[in-house]
């Protein structure tokens, strides 16, 4: 005995939206099916490392994650990698100078004096660091148009400026507060114990 009802009525396949089903008769293989209202699901393929982005009013995007600062992401099928790229490296000078890297610290370890060169590119917000380990103690020198902030003091303006430890141990961090120019003590000995040029 047959029976007579609305999915007896509609039973073509595709099965329609319209009674619970995808109106999909052959879905992509690997694809992820997305809702459409009365029509046809839709199937989204995600590529390697890919995630659905959603967005309003629309459909989701099969996307990329995107990096930002100090963040770095690697993707492969099935899986994705977010690892963090910030925080310093450390270098340990052993000789008498070295120039300066943004974003470094530097441990002057030498029994002679350690001539440190700030950057000649840097941006509002990149910071450095010093820490002394050798008898000589270190220097953090300028290039052209550069100066170093200490609490009310500051250096000569160019290559004859520098501000150096007067203990062996002495340490500082420095942040850029004019790109590629200025400079600006935020931890270490503030100016009593530090020699300012």
């Amino acid at each position: 005995m047959a029976t007579n009802n609305a999915l007896n009525a509609n039973s073509t396949t595709p099965f329609p939206t319209i009674n619970g089903g995808t109106g999909v008769s052959s879905p992509t293989a690997h694809g992820v099916l997305v809702a459409e209202g009365a029509s046809a699901f839709t199937p989204i393929v995600l590529g390697a490392g890919q995630v659905l982005i959603g967005t309003t009013a629309s459909d989701p995007t099969a996307a990329a994650l995107t990096a930002g600062n100090g963040v770095s992401i690697s993707s492969a099928s099935g899986s994705i990698t977010i690892s963090s790229t910030g925080g310093f490296t450390w270098n340990e000078v052993t000789g008498t100078s070295a120039s300066m890297v943004v974003d470094n610290g530097y441990i002057s370890s030498n029994a002679g004096l350690v001539t440190l060169t700030l950057p000649t590119t840097s941006a509002v917000g990149d910071e450095l660091a010093v820490a002394g380990k050798g008898a000589g103690g270190w220097k953090v020198a300028q290039n052209a148009s550069q100066l170093i902030h200490i609490g009310s003091s500051v250096t000569t303006t160019g290559t004859g400026g520098s501000v150096a430890s007067v203990n062996a141990f002495d340490a500082l961090t420095l942040v850029c507060i004019t790109a590629n120019t200025a400079w600006t003590l935020t931890s270490g000995p503030q100016s009593a114990g530090l020699t300012i040029v």
